[in-house]
């Protein structure tokens, strides 16, 4: 049983890393097999359909993506100190792979995904703008202005990724999110 685990944990995280890089249209599952070490029939004894795969490799993420934020930010006592930890995840990405959020690429290709995971992709976004909106609460920003500064700092985060991308530029992600978390908590 651990290597039947094993095994499709391996194909998840080889399916988040190839969306990642190329979205969804952009890589099969010889792409995986290769990558993982295994047969491309292999790959369907798990997930019979790519659909399939990606909706376990979005869960995965997610799931993920909330545990180490959570992680993160735990001990943290600013405000300052929580949007930087919270931008970290997707700074971290950037800096690692050159990768933009799993759920931010699947966003773009929006037109290949069933409905189901594109109201998967919806609540990742929602949950991130309740989750930011809950710390400025949290740190005493009313509650009128949180849900506006959470939404705006989300769509900030995920247009400088894209742009980040593709310049390869770390540096201008840092200063974009430098001054929104500099003027948020200015406040």
């Amino acid at each position: 049983m651990a290597k039947k685990e094993n095994t499709e944990t391996k194909i998840i995280e080889a399916g988040e890393e190839l969306i990642q890089e190329r979205g969804i249209n952009g890589f099969s599952f010889a792409d995986i097999a290769n990558k993982v070490g295994i047969r491309k029939a292999s790959i369907h004894y798990y997930f019979p359909t790519k659909l399939d795969l990606v909706k376990s490799v979005l869960e995965h993420y997610i799931n993920h993506f909330f545990a180490s934020l959570d992680e993160r930010c735990c001990h943290l006592n600013s405000l300052e100190e929580v949007l930087s930890a919270y931008t970290e995840q997707f700074k971290s990405s950037l800096q690692k792979n050159n990768q933009v959020c799993l759920c931010s690429m699947l966003s773009m290709e929006s037109f290949s995904l069933d409905n189901e995971l594109q109201e998967e992709i919806n609540t990742f976004f929602n949950k991130n703008v309740l989750w930011l909106q809950k710390k400025l609460v949290e740190f005493h920003i009313p509650e009128e202005q949180a849900s506006p500064i959470a939404n705006h700092l989300f769509v900030v985060i995920q247009g400088v990724q894209l742009i980040t991308q593709s310049s390869r530029d770390i540096s201008y992600f840092d200063s974009v999110v430098s001054k929104e978390i500099d003027s948020i908590t200015s406040l």
